[in-house]
């Protein structure tokens, strides 16, 4: 009798262990979708605002521009953010080391930034290229973002610095191909564009991701070519609509129902 009362406690003690172990991935999940739902894009990029923005943090493959050190404009959707850490992940796994330099995001909760045209509800990221030296290694820890001339080679102040053509192939492949946010357009000098390209073309990428990458990789019509960065915007999270506003071009994997023209 006594060796059942003492086994009886130790049963409870058990089951009631099993029981937390199962919810506690169930909370944890809870807590994940809570803390996504937390922040909303309104507006447009050049008109809005950002409900709960999520800061995009550096980690073991993203660092901020010393450039931009104190700023404090490192905020944006779940989807964007969360793309720009997956993206910069796969480089870093294909080339081990790297870590990808980016810009300013937008406001905690969106606005006007100074210097800036959109990037007002949380759908706009600034990104460094990777870059070489001029002995091919890589040059880690750019303080600003440097501009390149058609042939790869840097400007100015940056003349020893090179394009590096396959890690920034890398980074927009996997921006274009990423399942869960959608890109529209990465802005970016139309010489850089093409050596983008050639390099996809050159390492056989698949044509669909070729075809996603001629489409948004785009020169500005007017302003500033994006000689020094890519400036990568994605569409509305369906969830975010009517409030966000998204506008063409509506390319064919525009998540969701495309608005009426």
């Amino acid at each position: 009798m006594r060796s059942v009362v003492k086994v009886l406690p130790l049963l409870a003690v058990l089951l009631l262990l099993a029981q937390v172990a199962l919810a506690s991935p169930q909370r944890s999940r809870a807590r994940n979708r809570a803390h996504t739902a937390r922040a909303r894009s309104i507006g447009a990029p050049w008109h809005g605002r950002l409900e709960r923005g999520i800061e995009l943090r550096e980690s073991q493959h993203i660092r901020r521009a010393g450039a931009y050190a104190s700023s404090t404009h490192f905020f944006g959707t779940a989807e964007l953010v969360h793309l720009i850490e997956r993206a910069a992940a796969v480089v870093a796994r294909r080339n081990p080391g790297s870590k990808l330099t980016t810009g300013e995001l937008s406001k905690h909760s969106g606005g006007e930034i100074d210097g800036h045209g959109s990037h007002e509800n949380g759908r706009d990221a600034d990104l460094s290229f990777y870059m070489m030296d001029a002995a091919g290694h890589p040059y880690a820890n750019p303080y600003a973002f440097a501009a390149f001339r058609a042939d790869g080679h840097g400007l100015g102040a940056n003349a020893g610095l090179r394009f590096d053509d396959a890690r920034n192939w890398d980074l927009v492949s996997r921006l274009v191909a990423d399942p869960e946010a959608r890109v529209q357009y990465i802005f970016v000098a139309r010489a850089l564009r093409d050596r983008l390209l050639n390099e996809g073309r050159a390492r056989h990428a698949p044509m669909s991701v070729l075809a996603r990458a001629a489409s948004v990789l785009v020169q500005p019509a007017t302003g500033n070519p994006h000689r020094n960065h890519f400036h990568v915007r994605i569409y509305c999270d369906p969830s975010d609509r009517p409030a966000c506003v998204d506008r063409a071009p509506y390319h064919a994997w525009y998540p969701g129902v495309v608005p009426p023209s």
